[in-house]
């Protein structure tokens, strides 16, 4: 059985930029995690010195712990595994070389 087209869905809650966005998030790979319903994430970004740029991602995983299993999985990622360390170190990747992990 293969992934479905659409992965992730949700809306923009608030958007200031550049330094905030709050969304709705849901995992829409497997039926659990959909009726699980929607998330909140926060994304914040600030300037540090010496040109370093700061960010702090929030999901609030509250009365949904089948998101939150998927979301911190240290599995490998043929196995579903990855979560946001691996989302986070791709996008860093993507913003420092202009090419993804994915290719």
């Amino acid at each position: 059985m293969g992934m479905p087209e659409l992965l992730v869905e949700g809306e923009v809650l608030e958007l200031d930029p550049p330094r905030k966005l709050v969304q709705t998030w849901r995992a829409a790979w497997d039926p659990d995690l959909i009726a699980e319903g929607f998330t909140r994430v926060t994304w914040e970004i600030s300037e540090q010195d010496g040109g370093v740029t700061h960010l702090t991602v929030t999901h609030e995983l509250e009365g949904a712990p089948k998101h939150a299993a998927q979301v911190a999985s240290t599995a490998p990622l043929a196995q579903g595994g990855g979560g946001w360390t691996w989302i986070l170190s791709d996008l860093k990747t993507l913003l420092e070389s202009g090419s993804s992990l994915q290719g």
